[in-house]
């Protein structure tokens, strides 16, 4: 909802050329041309329906995240309770020339006749826009450790339902999507819920960018339901992998990507599909996962040649008179099943006080395809912490005003899974706006939740003849600059 506080001034001269906050939004959306994206998804609804383009009722949905609205309802009351001459900023900006504006249920019907696969491979447009443009080229140094891009892959649980939300006429559930999770089985107060999931597929940079890729919904008829919520996850989690990554290889090209993945991505059909993917990879081994992987690495630290050459520390002094000390082995070439060897990397990092107490520490382990020496642990360490940075895309949808976990949808699940893959195409295009020198500039030292919000009220608040003269729609071309830096 917009706030009742009035915007700090209202734009009276219809030939004012300030630059509003929202005015570079909407030419960012232009810049990235997501009007003609939008424009490609068919269109399935009956010519006597068209009472709206499809691109506009599209960016109606896309606004409720771009706008952290946190729910449909709550956009379209806002919108809904303007008066008429407010409503025109919003129109002209999902490009309706006249006319009233489209309200939730129109936009529902469309959005459920859409196939999702559609609003996915939007994901990747942009990847290829981006591409195009230069971007990851132009900051390969802040974007690209090593030349690489990383990609991480984990499980996402979105919605809960107590209740089956899709029913047919015996009130049994009918939505593909829910995973079905029973409780206390076999007890008096036994009790099933239903989740549904995501696995989800995100390119991590340096500096807090996260670009959702690909998004892949689980049905219930692929996986084993009667396992725990964790097999449950982990099953999700190789599925989707499996099935996902060899179609990603086709659609990014033959560009260098490392794998950063959790440990349950320890094991040997994992290594092989990786190696026949041309993918590099750092995945988190952990001490129950893979044991004889450890065993070996343990038995080479017995020999003196691997306590003299394959091992390194250093210390750091840190502000406040606190010290980090850390230590590395590595082994190379490490046997793990009948094709597959790969390089591993332990890692111990320990932060004392000025005292000498430990007040901090971390350890881990790495397995990797890419050879360990005294010059390159550096990196690879900071490329594998770099995964924990995916857990940050799904905080943002959950807890940034996305409303990851709201109900978008409920009777219709086609309807529901198209709502939820909006958000992650509408938190992608923010993310890249967020990264350009003119959004930063505009937000000054607001949140971007508030930063979000704030562009709604002036939209609505500020005569369109204003908006529409800022100099940055007026002109034919824009160069967004982006800045990587981390703040």
């Amino acid at each position: 909802m917009i706030s009742d506080r009035n915007i700090s001034q209202q734009i009276e001269n219809t030939h004012s050329n300030e630059d509003f906050a929202v005015s570079k939004f909407i030419r960012f959306l232009k810049h990235i041309g997501l009007k003609k994206m939008l424009t490609q998804i068919p269109d399935h609804r009956q010519e006597s329906k068209k009472r709206y383009s499809n691109d506009s009722l599209l960016i109606w949905a896309l606004s409720v995240f771009f706008f952290r609205q946190e729910s449909k309802n709550s956009l379209n009351t806002t919108i809904s309770d303007l008066p008429i001459y407010k409503q025109n900023s919003f129109l002209n900006y999902l490009g309706i020339q006249e006319g009233s504006l489209p309200r939730r249920d129109c936009v529902d019907d469309y959005l459920a006749s859409v196939d999702g696969e559609t609003i996915n491979e939007l994901l990747m447009k942009i990847f290829h826009w981006a591409k195009q443009n230069k971007i990851f080229y132009n900051h390969a140094e802040s974007l690209l450790p090593n030349n690489y891009f990383h990609l991480g892959i984990d499980g996402f649980w979105v919605h809960r339902y107590f209740k089956p939300h899709a029913t047919n006429e015996h009130g049994e559930n009918i939505c593909p999507y829910c995973l079905p999770r029973v409780h206390n089985k076999g007890k008096p107060e036994e009790k099933t819920d239903w989740l549904h999931a995501f696995v989800t597929f995100v390119l991590i940079f340096p500096g807090g960018f996260q670009f959702p890729i690909y998004v892949y919904p689980l049905k219930a008829s692929q996986v084993d339901v009667t396992a725990s919520d964790e097999k449950l996850k982990q099953e999700c989690e190789l599925l989707g992998a499996h099935k996902v990554l060899p179609e990603l290889r086709k659609k990014m090209g033959r560009i260098a990507i490392t794998v950063l993945l959790d440990s349950l991505y320890a094991n040997e059909p994992m290594f092989i599909l990786l190696e026949s993917l041309n993918l590099n990879f750092l995945i988190v081994r952990q001490e129950e996962t893979f044991k004889s992987i450890g065993y070996k690495c343990n038995e080479f630290d017995t020999s003196e040649l691997y306590q003299k050459h394959y091992r390194d520390q250093e210390r750091r002094d840190l502000p406040g008179n606190k010290i980090m000390e850390r230590r590395v082995k590595w082994y190379n070439n490490v046997a793990c099943g009948k094709e597959s060897s790969v390089n591993v990397l332990r890692f111990s990092e320990v932060t004392k006080n000025a005292n000498g107490v430990v007040i901090k520490e971390f350890h881990t382990e790495w397995l990797g395809k890419t050879a360990i020496n005294k010059r390159n642990w550096h990196s690879l360490v900071e490329r594998g912490r770099m995964r924990g940075d995916h857990e940050d895309t799904h905080n943002s949808l959950k807890n940034r005003g996305f409303a990851a976990r709201h109900d978008y949808a409920r009777s219709n699940p086609n309807l529901c899974l198209n709502w939820k893959l909006l958000m992650f195409l509408a938190m992608l295009i923010f993310e890249l706006f967020s990264f350009t020198t003119i959004a930063k500039e505009a937000r000054g030292k607001r949140s971007w939740m508030k930063f979000a919000r704030d562009l709604l009220q002036q939209l609505v608040e500020i005569k369109w003849e204003a908006i529409s003269y800022s100099s940055i729609l007026r002109k034919a071309k824009i160069q967004f600059r982006f800045d990587f830096a981390p703040e």
